[in-house]
């Protein structure tokens, strides 16, 4: 929210969420004009770009973009085909489920990690706007680079600790007054709305999520930049329940029927099967199980 709060003032949104996300098929301004609506989403120069299929797409790159980050590359198109100003809506409400698992967590992030980095660099050849340092791209090129220090990052600053707990003398004094800012910056809020409980919770992210989303992460990440899984990620726990149901039904009948009512019984539970898992809910690991509001 934060990151696309800073986006959106600063110049455009660069992901807009799939599952946050309403698009307009056309644009009807100019109706009342007696000129046909603009296609925004289903004009050829995105659809046909968008809808690349996998012998198209051959590089790492590429199958970065496609693959891993569908609504990242989908923005980008509109961007780039429209010159969209795209903007963060405070005032909308949208409900998530996060990863309840570590390794859950893991592949999530990865997808999420290299996917936004070959977004990033792509984005630079787009047309954002701005001038020099006051520019979306200048905005691009930092976080880029942050993606790419981050373990490094989190070793000297382990390093800087390790210095000044053994040498007082050792750490100026500016890179403490920095370093303290930061975590000063980290607990105004909560203290500021009285939420103490948030400090409880900013201890714990500094003790265990930060070794985690700074250097455990990323690192992953990055050794596994040819992996475009997706898991199990999308699948609930009610429709794998509903899959199992129906596998075991499938073989009871089979077993009960041989030679061709066997292979009748099978094809139907096979149709049943794939029914019952259209209508089953599905929810990605970090981004909505409720439709949002745009």
């Amino acid at each position: 929210g934060l990151k696309k709060a800073f986006e959106s003032v600063f110049g455009t949104v660069t992901c807009l969420p799939g599952c946050f996300t309403m698009y307009r098929l056309f644009d009807a301004r100019d109706a009342s004009a007696s000129q046909p609506p603009v296609t925004l989403f289903a004009c050829d120069y995105v659809y046909d770009r968008y809808a690349r299929n996998d012998a198209v797409i051959e590089t790492l790159h590429d199958k970065n973009l496609y693959k891993l980050g569908e609504d990242r590359m989908l923005t980008t198109l509109l961007i780039q085909k429209w010159n969209m100003n795209l903007k963060y809506v405070p005032e909308a409400h949208c409900y998530t489920i996060v990863p309840d698992e570590f390794m859950v967590l893991l592949s999530q992030r990865r997808r999420w990690i290299n996917s936004t980095f070959h977004n990033m660099l792509y984005l630079l050849s787009v047309n954002l706007g701005g001038i020099c340092c006051f520019s979306m791209k200048f905005i691009l090129v930092l976080d880029m680079i942050g993606t790419l220090i981050l373990p490094s990052s989190l070793l000297y600053l382990g390093m800087i600790l390790y210095n000044s707990i053994m040498d007082h003398n050792s750490v100026s004094t500016y890179t403490l007054l920095v370093l303290g800012f930061s975590v000063f910056v980290q607990i105004i809020g909560p203290l500021l709305r009285l939420k103490i409980k948030y400090l409880w919770y900013a201890f714990v992210f500094y003790l265990i999520g930060v070794p985690v989303f700074y250097f455990v992460l990323p690192l992953y990440s990055f050794w596994n930049l040819d992996d475009f899984s997706w898991g199990t990620t999308r699948v609930t726990t009610e429709n794998a329940n509903t899959n199992e149901a129906i596998a075991a039904d499938a073989l009871d009948e089979e077993q009960g029927s041989g030679g061709a009512a066997g292979t009748s019984s099978t094809d139907a539970s096979e149709e049943d099967k794939a029914e019952k898992s259209d209508e089953a809910s599905f929810a990605d690991d970090g981004e909505s199980s409720v439709a949002g509001e745009p």
